[in-house]
């Protein structure tokens, strides 16, 4: 498969998702790739049959991160250490690549002259749309107002050339959630170019709503450690005070507006349910997270 160098190195965590690794490896032999490249495989202590599914998977490199469970930072960080390419790619296993995302990606690169490259992040709703995959799509990862406006990324979907990481580090280890805001943060503030590349595109599965409690619980509680480590000070009195503050259903309709579609208008009321639960959540998340930090 490999007769010449390897020019990038695809780096994928997983945990117990044995049928998103089939998925993403059979649309992974659609994409065009016009250089040489690997694909690395880094499971964080699956019980499922991930791990048969990958070893079914010819010409894929197979890493097991069992230290730090629990993990995709420290799985990632396995995966670059045994890298062989100029280029890490970090995709999610939940994500799926649209035929010219690698080309894209790459081409984003060279041309920006960029250190690392965002691609894009759609969401997928599979078939069927409900509040909580909606609520999912208008608010999560948004890679282009991340990268302009903030100046971070996240790593569902990047391109970062090898020698960044010599620059700045690898991922802390034994972090479940918010590392890639704190090294790309890092990353960016050293003097590395971060760009945002459109057509680098991937299909990510939009999260149901018991998910998404799932994931803002995590998020939520990281947070106040990514806010210490960017700005320098941590408050529970704003975290107690969001909880208290209550989602507008106005705010809520502007976001269907602006960035949803006509489709999702009908699901207003339940939208703005699952943001007001999301908003609580994140908000106790905050403020247990703050706790840990005093």
């Amino acid at each position: 498969m490999h007769q010449h160098k390897i020019t990038a190195s695809i780096i994928i965590p997983v945990y117990n998702d044995a049928s998103s690794v089939r998925k993403l490896f059979d649309n992974l032999s659609k994409v065009d790739f016009s250089e040489e490249y690997e694909i690395i495989f880094v499971d964080n202590g699956s019980t499922d049959d991930t791990v048969k599914e990958v070893q079914r998977i010819q010409d894929v490199i197979l890493l097991k991160e069992h230290k730090h469970l629990n993990s995709p930072y420290s799985a990632r960080n396995r995966g670059i250490e045994k890298s062989s390419g100029d280029v890490i790619i970090l995709l999610d296993s939940t994500c799926i690549p649209v035929v010219n995302w690698f080309n894209s990606g790459m081409d984003c690169l060279k041309k920006q002259e960029a250190d690392i490259i965002g691609g894009d992040v759609q969401f997928d709703f599979e078939g069927k749309m409900t509040a909580g995959k909606i609520y999912d799509s208008l608010t999560n990862i948004k890679m282009k107002e991340s990268i302009v406006r903030k100046g971070v990324a996240k790593t569902a979907n990047l391109f970062i050339r090898k020698e960044v990481f010599e620059k700045v580090g690898l991922f802390p280890e034994g972090v479940r959630s918010g590392a890639d805001v704190i090294w790309t943060g890092k990353a960016k503030q050293s003097g590395c170019k971060l760009q945002f590349c459109p057509n680098a595109l991937v299909y990510k599965k939009a999260r149901t709503f018991s998910e998404l409690i799932k994931k803002q619980w995590r998020v939520g509680i990281h947070q106040p450690m990514i806010w210490k480590e960017l700005y320098g000070r941590v408050s529970i009195l704003s975290s107690v005070t969001k909880f208290f503050k209550p989602v507008l259903p106005t705010n809520v309709w502007k976001l269907i507006r602006t960035k949803g579609s006509k489709e999702m208008k009908p699901y207003f009321f339940s939208v703005w349910f699952v943001a007001q639960v999301i908003k609580w959540i994140s908000s106790i998340a905050n403020i247990k997270g703050s706790l840990k930090l005093k």
